[in-house]
């Protein structure tokens, strides 16, 4: 039995704070008595800064990401298209020393009560490989002992529910928790949705009423964008995210 009664776990919030400001209150008001992030708090956005502050100011636990790494120099971004490589230059730029050390300080990886949470994939984290497919995820369920995997990522949320190496992936946003099913969740993007709803997204976990539900609320894109526009970001990182992708 966990230790909590209502969990709170997000993922991706690349530097939108507004975003995440809208995601901590909502979690706020869920009530949950903690929360955990599965990285890449900076990237993309005009707040790299202040969305590491918030989260410092909180003191939960946090995974490194793809573009945490990338802005300290700590992981290849030949991948990265030149979007996000602008992106990732601009952000070198604009992070405090201190927020430097704070993204450095993370972990690939962390657990807790029977939870596992990893940015991209429990195989080889530090590799930055997407799970978007059952057979991903099938490879995936090996790498974890934890009745629990969270993971971010692709901005794309997805519950897959694994009992007795059956895989399913239901399309409600809401998932009873079983005993013998072991669950591998992507919670989505706070900061940048993929999936064709601009809504930004988290995930309560409840323990008490069994309950895993991924949540979906609005925030102000519009101050969103104008940031990105102001800061001299590309114009394209305001536009995708009225569309959600």
């Amino acid at each position: 039995m966990s230790e909590y009664k209502r969990v709170g776990i997000f993922s991706d919030i690349h530097a939108n704070l507004h975003a995440l400001q809208a995601v901590l209150s909502a979690l706020d008001n869920e009530k949950v008595d903690s929360i955990f992030c599965c990285g890449d708090i900076v990237g993309y956005g005009a707040f790299p800064n202040e969305c590491c502050d918030l989260l410092r100011e909180r003191k939960c636990p946090v995974i490194a990401g793809n573009h945490d790494h990338a802005v300290l120099n700590i992981t290849d971004t030949s991948y990265f298209n030149d979007v996000a490589k602008n992106a990732v230059t601009w952000t070198r730029g604009k992070l405090t020393l201190e927020n430097e050390e704070y993204l450095r300080s993370l972990p690939l990886t962390y657990k807790d009560n029977n939870m596992f949470f990893v940015h991209a994939s429990p195989d080889n984290p530090q590799e930055w490989n997407y799970i978007l497919t059952m057979g991903e995820a099938r490879h995936n369920f090996r790498h974890f002992e934890e009745k629990f995997c969270f993971i971010g990522h692709s901005h794309q949320p997805f519950i897959i529910v694994n009992y007795q190496d059956e895989l399913s992936c239901p399309e409600a946003p809401e998932v009873d928790i079983l005993e013998n099913r072991r669950y591998l969740i992507n919670v989505g993007s706070v900061g940048q949705p993929r999936d064709r709803n601009p809504n930004t997204c988290f995930l309560i976990l409840d323990f008490e009423n069994s309950k895993i539900t991924l949540k979906r609320i609005p925030y102000n894109i519009r101050a969103a964008q104008d940031a990105i526009i102001a800061a001299g970001l590309a114009r394209e990182l305001a536009e995708r995210l009225s569309y959600g992708w």
